[in-house]
C-alpha cells in the first residue's frame, strides 16, 4: 500500500533558507577566525639604521642612475667638493626601502650627508616614482634610527629629527606612519636626555615638539 503524503513546497522553502543562512554563517564565522589568527600571528620586525657613509660604491647600481635622476650631485665629480656640490658617491648619500610593495627605484628614502648643497645637517628625504617621474614626498631634518615593519608593508619610521635651540644641538626622536600618500607624525619617542618612557611625559612632549617641527619646518 503506497501513501500520497502532500509537501508543502513553502514548508521545504523555510527549511532550505534556514540550513543555507546557517551555512553562511558558519562560513562567515570561520572567516573572521582566520583573520583575526593572521593578526594576531603578525610580529613587527624593527632594524636599526646607522649610516656611516663609509662605503666606496654603491652596492646596488640602479643608486648611480637614481642620483643623475635627481640632479642632487656631479657624477663627473669624483673626490672633489665644489661649494656644496658633491661626487654621486655612497660617501654622501644612502639609500633605504620603505615600502615593500615596490621596488626600491620606485619608492625609497635617500639619506643625505651633512654639508650636501650647504644644508648645515642631515636630511632623509622621501620619494615615490609617479607617472611623471620621482617625487619628493617627504623632507626631514634629521636622520633615520629605525624601521619597523607593519602589515601593509609600509614601514614604520622611527626619525632623529635636528634642531637648533639658540645655537645649541637638539634632537628629538620621533614616529613617523605611513597614510594618504605620505608620512605623518605620531609621536616623540625621546630627546638627548633619554626617552619618554612616562605615558603623561610622552603625551606632553609630543605635542611641544610636534608644534616646534611645524614653526620651524623641520619636516617638509
Amino acid at each position: 500500500m503506497t501513501l500520497n503524503i502532500p509537501i508543502d513546497k513553502y514548508f521545504v522553502n523555510r527549511i532550505f533558507v534556514f540550513l543555507f543562512s546557517i551555512f553562511i554563517l558558519l562560513l562567515t564565522s570561520c572567516n573572521e577566525g582566520e583573520s583575526l589568527e593572521q593578526k594576531k600571528k603578525f610580529n613587527s620586525t624593527t632594524t636599526t639604521i646607522s649610516t656611516t657613509f663609509d662605503e666606496e660604491v654603491f652596492e646596488n647600481e640602479k643608486f648611480d642612475a637614481l642620483l643623475y635622476e635627481l640632479r642632487i650631485c656631479d657624477p663627473t665629480l669624483i673626490d672633489t667638493v665644489r661649494n656644496g656640490i658633491v661626487p654621486c658617491s655612497p660617501k654622501f648619500f644612502a639609500f633605504y626601502s620603505y615600502n615593500h610593495k615596490r621596488k626600491i627605484e620606485d619608492a625609497f628614502a635617500l639619506q643625505v650627508r651633512k654639508g650636501v648643497n650647504n644644508y648645515p645637517y642631515r636630511r632623509l628625504l622621501i620619494f615615490t616614482r609617479e607617472r611623471d617621474g620621482l617625487v619628493l614626498m617627504n623632507g626631514i631634518n634629521g636622520y633615520l634610527v629605525e624601521t619597523r615593519s607593519t602589515e601593509n608593508e609600509i614601514d614604520d619610521l622611527v626619525v632623529a629629527i635636528v634642531d637648533n635651540i639658540g645655537g645649541h644641538y637638539e634632537r628629538y626622536d620621533v614616529l613617523l606612519r605611513y597614510e594618504n600618500g605620505k608620512y605623518h607624525f605620531v609621536e616623540a619617542l625621546g630627546d638627548l636626555e633619554g626617552a619618554f618612557d612616562d605615558a603623561e611625559l610622552k603625551e606632553r612632549a609630543s605635542k611641544e615638539i610636534l608644534n616646534r617641527i611645524v614653526q620651524k619646518k623641520l619636516m617638509f
